[in-house]
This record gives structure tokens, C-alpha cells and sequence, in this order.
């Protein structure tokens, strides 16, 4: 089979598709022809070597949603998606034509999502569920601000807080995303870049704040801290680069916030299955959709790589 095979950490121009032998799965395991594959932020950290615990040689690649070709008689050709904290670090990813997984680390693709789709939503659902359900527990009439809700992660944030009941404040860096904000479902939008988003949300909540805060950037934990309300909770998935933040410590035991670090690379591919599989009913209903992305093929995984690492959304597409 044809792969994006990592040998050394380097920019993207270095990496090349090789021919590779296709797994061979055992009784417990599945083999997945992928159909397509996204290229998350992650998957550019990882092959410049700044993820931790990569073993090389390695296939990349979290995402994945593709066809069985072998296993269990009654799960070949089914349609699957999933994603892992293990898959292109520590076990071979989906970028390339195959990949072999455990039969538990697949989830039926809803029929409503085609495969670009399923390929490019796993990380991103599973990265807001985990910090919005899992560490949050946001519920019906509480207030969630979702801080880059325009980006992947928070345009999912956003529909799991509404799915729940709450109200969504999306926080967001430019006018021109304020109609994607409120198609995922925001109550309010604010601009950060031309309002002062403490102030501002302190008005939207009566001086309340919010209950939840989630800053998928990693660069505003110090307004997140401001901006919740007694007894609030901060999920917390990134950091600046240099992993700092300033803020007033009086105010977290002040308010008896919660402070909860949310990783999703400790979560392996039957884990994040799991999650998948909850959402499922929320994304055959349409409540939920993804970011739609740009394709390319495997082929063209050097040049897709370098366009994901300039912050644009690609899908590899192996049967192209």
C-alpha cells in the first residue's frame, strides 16, 4: 500500500509516500481502506517532532473514515470513522491506503456525513466533548463561552453546549466569522480583537459570568479566569508556546473555579470510538455537523501538509 511514512522529524517538504506492506490483521483486528483522512494541528507537530512519545518509523495521522476490507465477516463493508490519542504516534495512522486498528476503535459512520466529513470531524468532537461533557459537565440553562469558536474545536464546542441546553457566547477574532458562529448555534458573538470580551460578557450575563469557559487558543486563560462565574469550570486542551499564562490566583479561590486539563492523546482509538458512538444519534440528526475541508490526495501529502500548518482545514483523500 502507498503511505506518508515519518523516518525523522523535520517541515513537511521532507516527508514523501512510500510503498509499504499492507497489514495483515489478527482475529481481533480490522483492516480499514481510508477514504479520507484529515491533517489535524497535531499531525504537523508530530512530524516536526514537538508531540511526545512518537516512535519512528511511523504512518501519521489521527482522523480517519473508510470501508472495512477484512475482519469479522459481519463488519466487512461497513462504512467506519474514528480518531486516537495512540494512532500516528505509537500505532501506524490513516494516512495512507490502509489501516490496521483493533475491531472495538471503529464506530458505524452516520449515513448523513459523507466521508470528507467523518475523516475530518473525530479529533475535533472528541476534543470538545471531552472538555465540554467529560470535565465541564455543561447542563440545560447554564452559560458556556466558547473562545475560538470559529475554529474546529470550537465550532463543536459550541454544538455540544447548545445540544445540552446551554446558552453559547462565541468568542471569535473577526466579523466575517460571526454568521459561522451563529450557524453552529451561538446565542452571542463577540469580536475580541474590537471589544474588550470581559467587559462585554460581563453585560451579556448581568456582571453573572459564565459558568463554563473554554479557550480552545490556549492564549487567553487569564480572561477565561475574569470571565467565570462562583463555582465556574475551565477546561483546559493547549497553552501558549511557551506554556505560560499571567493570571490573578485570587480570583480562582475567590470563586471556587475549577481549573480541569483535558488531553485527548491519552485517549486510544477504542476510547475515542466510545465517545464517537454517543454522538453518533446527534450527527445522523443533523445537530451536529463538521467544518468542511480541503482535499487532496495522497499523493500531494508534502504540499496538504504545508497548507494545514499555515491553520487551513485538509482532508487526504487516498483514493484519489
Amino acid at each position: 500500500m502507498l503511505a506518508v511514512v515519518i523516518h525523522q522529524f523535520g517541515s513537511p517538504a521532507q516527508l514523501k509516500v512510500e510503498e509499504v506492506p499492507t497489514p495483515e490483521p489478527r482475529e481481533d483486528e480490522i483492516l480499514i481502506e481510508i477514504k479520507a483522512a484529515s491533517i489535524n494541528p497535531s499531525d504537523v507537530k508530530n512530524v516536526a517532532g514537538t508531540m511526545h512519545g512518537t516512535t519512528l518509523p511511523r504512518i501519521p495521522g489521527r482522523d480517519f473514515a473508510g470501508v472495512i476490507t477484512r475482519g469479522p465477516r459481519d463488519l466487512v463493508g461497513k462504512e467506519v470513522w474514528g480518531t486516537g490519542g495512540d494512532i500516528g504516534f505509537t500505532r501506524d495512522g490513516s494516512h495512507a491506503q490502509f489501516i490496521l486498528l483493533p475491531t472495538t476503535a471503529a464506530t458505524l459512520k452516520p449515513a448523513s456525513l459523507s466521508m470528507e466529513t467523518a475523516g475530518s470531524a473525530g479529533l475535533t468532537f472528541v476534543t470538545a466533548w471531552s472538555a465540554m461533557i467529560t470535565a465541564a459537565e455543561i447542563s440545560s440553562g447554564e452559560t458556556a463561552v466558547i473562545i475560538g469558536a470559529a475554529g474546529g474545536v470550537g465550532s463543536a464546542a459550541v454544538q455540544i453546549a447548545k445540544s445540552r441546553g446551554a446558552r453559547v457566547i462565541a468568542v471569535v477574532r473577526s466579523d466575517t466569522d460571526f454568521p459561522a458562529a451563529r450557524e453552529s448555534g451561538a446565542n452571542d458573538v463577540i469580536n475580541s480583537r474590537s471589544a474588550n470580551i470581559i467587559q462585554a460578557i460581563q453585560s451579556i450575563t448581568n456582571k453573572q459570568g459564565a459558568n463554563v469557559v473554554f479557550d480552545t487558543s490556549g492564549s487567553m486563560f487569564a480572561d477565561a479566569v475574569e470571565i467565570t462565574c462562583m463555582n465556574g469550570r475551565i477546561p483546559i486542551i493547549t497553552a501558549p508556546p511557551d506554556g505560560k499564562s499571567t493570571f490573578n490566583l485570587r480570583t480562582i479561590y475567590r470563586k471556587t473555579q475549577r481549573i480541569i486539563g483535558v488531553d485527548t492523546r491519552g485517549m486510544d482509538a477504542v476510547a475515542c470510538a466510545k465517545l464517537l458512538q454517543q454522538m453518533t444519534p446527534d450527527f445522523a440528526a443533523g445537530r451536529f455537523t463538521a467544518k468542511p475541508s480541503q482535499s487532496y490526495p495522497l499523493a500531494a501529502a508534502a504540499v496538504a501538509y504545508e497548507q494545514a500548518s499555515q491553520g487551513k482545514r485538509i482532508v487526504l483523500r487516498p483514493d484519489q
